[in-house]
Order: C-alpha cells, then structure tokens, then sequence
C-alpha cells in the first residue's frame, strides 16, 4: 500500500549528507528508479519509506511532515551528520590547498537495462571514467560500449550495441544520446532478424 511521504524532506535529508540518487539507493537497498520516482512524487510503498527513513538514519515520521510544516531539517540520530559535516569542512580545505586539481577525471555513474520479446535484461550500474571508453555485458545477449563527454549541463553518450548472435557479438547499433543528470532515457533499436529491443538508461554525473 503506497503513502504520502514529504519528497522535498528526502530531497533536503539526502543532500544534507552530500548523496546522489544512486548511493541513496545503494544503501537502503532500492533501485535508483525508486528512489528518483519517490522523489519526484512523493509516492511510497510503507517498506520503501521505512528503507530510506533507516537508510538516512532518521524517524519514518520526519519524511512524513506535512509539506510547508517548516524547514527545519531534523539531524540524524546518529552522529553520522557531524561525519558528512566534518567531510564537507575538510573537502572544502582540501580544495582551498589545491590538492583536489580541477583536472581531475570526473566519474559518471551509469545504469543500463535492455528489454527485448517481453524479456528484461537485468539492470547493471557501471562506474565510468568521463572520456573513456567502457562496456557492459548483459546476460550473455548484450554487450554495450560507450563512451561519455559533458556537453553544458548534458552528458553526450556514444554506444555501440552488440547482440550474440550465431556464435558471436555483432554491432547492431551505434547511437548517440544526450541525456540529463538523473533522467532516465530511452531509445529502440531493430536487430538484424527485426526483433525491437528497448534501451533504457540512466547516468548519474
């Protein structure tokens, strides 16, 4: 049964402690598609609210606050708030000192699912270096390269699909796709033997 829980509270309680979507997830063990949906409705199951109130180590009454109750952020149980404000004061040092070099490679973290006659490839998360090449394999079906370039405040994505196929991975497709911060994308592709297969993917920058 879904409830209502207050999504700019997540929103604040996340940020607070300087987590992307996707780690939020990781710990309260829920897809990062979850997460964003919770986000952006405000829309719960009573165990997915439960997840993340333990996951931010706070009571499941907080994300429950009426929206405009106050802006008033209730610190963690824990002293896990002193911990991310403690790293907060010594990144900010650290950058002051130059020891952090503008230069430095930028990470992207992107989520890939391929649905193909009925059938969901299962979700992968990759960890990626921004500029470089990498690849993931799904299921022994697919396997996708792809390369990432920061575009503005976009993310421009070159892939190469390969299905297997009669023994070996052929190129299907080589897409472009340039995709927001966090917002899931979607694109279909017909293989050689006219099966459309549906390529869902989000990155994380």
């Amino acid at each position: 049964m879904d409830m209502k829980i207050n999504k700019e509270i997540l929103r604040r309680e996340r940020e607070l402690r300087a987590w992307t979507q996707s780690h939020l997830a990781e710990v309260a063990d829920l897809s990062m598609r979850t997460v964003q949906r919770i986000e952006r409705t405000g829309d719960a199951s009573m165990e997915s609210a439960g997840a993340l109130a333990a996951a931010l180590d706070i009571d499941l009454s907080v994300l429950m606050e009426a929206p405009g109750a106050g802006n008033k952020t209730t610190p963690p149980k824990s002293y896990s708030y002193k911990l991310w404000s403690a790293i907060g004061v010594i990144s900010s040092i650290l950058v002051a000192a130059g020891w952090w070099s503008s230069a430095a490679a930028e990470q992207v973290m992107v989520s890939l699912s391929i649905e193909a006659s009925g059938q969901v490839y299962s979700d992968m998360m990759l960890l990626s270096e921004i500029g470089k090449e990498s690849e993931m394999q799904l299921d022994n079906q697919f396997l996708m390269q792809f390369s990432t370039s920061r575009q503005g405040e976009h993310m421009l994505i070159h892939a190469k699909i390969y299905h297997f196929t009669e023994g070996e991975y052929q190129l299907v497709s080589s897409p472009a796709m340039l995709v927001e911060d966090q917002e899931p994308a979607s694109m279909h592709v017909t293989l050689s033997d006219g099966q459309r297969i549906n390529l869902q993917l989000v990155a994380d920058f």
